[in-house]
């Protein structure tokens, strides 16, 4: 039995990928038998943050001091977790601030950091146009604070990487992430172990599609631009003006509600797409539906992939092969096989794929077992962490 901690500043698996991750890794890494301690920085831990007696124990937050905000918040974590790791016989962190401080107690190659998509990634607008888009001194200042913060996650994070043994979810995220921190050439250790899905939560219903039947669509994500809902969205309208008939089912929340209601207003389409918000139950709205289409521009891996194709829907999503998207689609779906991978953003692309499983229902059953042996064989759990316990 080994002791292993995690380290994450929020936890909740509702609130999106990385959270998910550690709440099934915990659940995983009890039914083998370990013991786990969860890391965390919130006032208040949601019910969902971990399986039930596991221990969590949060850290205090930092004073925060905007352009040096990152500096302070590593040394923060590093005060609070001295003489609280050397215990554990495993660290692990999704986290790069506390992969930082965490290597800064324990040593290089002591901590696990299993790499997300870099901080400082979603801020590479180039300074000269965030100073072309200021309107006066305080934006200016603006652009100047929040380049100098970018600069410093950059840092920070690049620091972590060299320090820390690392783990990608995908050969995708890692090949861009050496190159986005100029690492390819250093004598990094990285290993590539993708996320997994519980192969017994998730399993097919019994969800049948006949001839002549509505083809039943569902994609699960946050409701942001990149998650590309709207291609899916034009898809349906398309289909509609054919006198296709489909279903769309939109599960998850965000910042995007709005604008993605409004272009269902303006299509006309709203007896055919449906937002209903987040689901904690999600395996079973995935069982009520025939194929998951999630068309993602950005996508560090896409468990909601695999968790669909579990529960034996063929899956449709964008292909990295153009190099004009950030996704790692073509590392889960095998086109023609357990579901289609899309060479452009084109909803047109996208309705040809979807009329396929209409015009001939026997693919929808012969690509979810396709998708199910896949996961069974490949993304499940207890093969990701034997995995990461041997590093």
């Amino acid at each position: 039995m080994a002791k292993i901690a995690i380290l994450y500043e929020i936890l909740g698996r509702s609130r999106g990928g990385i959270e998910a991750w550690i709440y099934h890794v915990t659940e995983e890494l009890l039914r083998q038998g370990h013991e786990v301690t969860l890391f965390n920085i919130q006032e208040d831990t949601p019910s969902d943050a971990a399986p039930s007696n596991v221990r969590i124990v949060s850290l205090r937050g930092h004073f925060r001091v905007k352009i040096l905000d990152f500096y302070s918040q590593v040394l923060n974590i590093k005060l609070q977790l001295k003489n609280q790791l050397e215990k554990f016989d495993k660290v692990w962190t999704r986290s790069f601030t506390m992969a930082w401080s965490a290597s800064k107690i324990l040593g290089s190659n002591k901590v696990v950091y299993i790499n997300a998509a870099p901080y400082s990634f979603y801020g590479q607008v180039p300074f000269r146009i965030k100073m072309a888009k200021a309107k006066g001194i305080v934006d200016i200042l603006k652009a100047i604070s929040s380049e100098l913060t970018l600069k410093i996650a950059y840092r920070i994070e690049r620091q972590a990487i060299i320090q820390c043994k690392n783990v990608y979810l995908s050969n995708t995220r890692l090949n861009e992430t050496l190159s986005f921190f100029k690492l390819k050439d250093k004598n990094i250790k990285y290993f590539v172990i993708p996320a997994g899905v519980n192969t017994y939560r998730f399993v097919p219903g019994h969800l049948k599609m006949k001839n002549n039947d509505i083809l039943k669509i569902i994609s699960v994500c946050r409701l942001a631009p990149d998650k590309n809902i709207q291609c899916v969205i034009k898809a349906v309208k398309i289909l509609k003006d054919i006198n296709i008939f489909v279903e769309s089912t939109i599960v998850g929340e965000g910042a995007f509600e709005n604008e993605l209601r409004k272009l269902i207003s303006d299509l006309s389409i709203e007896d055919r797409v449906h937002l209903v918000g987040r689901k904690e139950n999600i395996e079973e709205w995935y069982k009520k539906n025939h194929v998951f289409v999630l068309p993602s521009l950005y996508e560090g891996f896409g468990s909601v992939y695999v968790e669909a194709m579990s529960c034996g829907l063929p899956c449709i999503a964008i292909s990295n092969k153009s190099g004009k998207y950030s996704v790692a689609a073509d590392e889960i779906i095998d086109d023609g096989i357990n579901g289609y991978l899309l060479t452009e953003n084109d909803p047109n692309e996208l309705t040809q794929c979807l009329l396929k499983f209409c015009k001939n229902p026997k693919l929808l059953t012969d690509f979810g077992i396709e998708a199910r042996r896949k996961t069974e064989s490949i993304f499940n759990w207890g093969k990701s962490v034997e995995k990461l316990l041997i590093l």
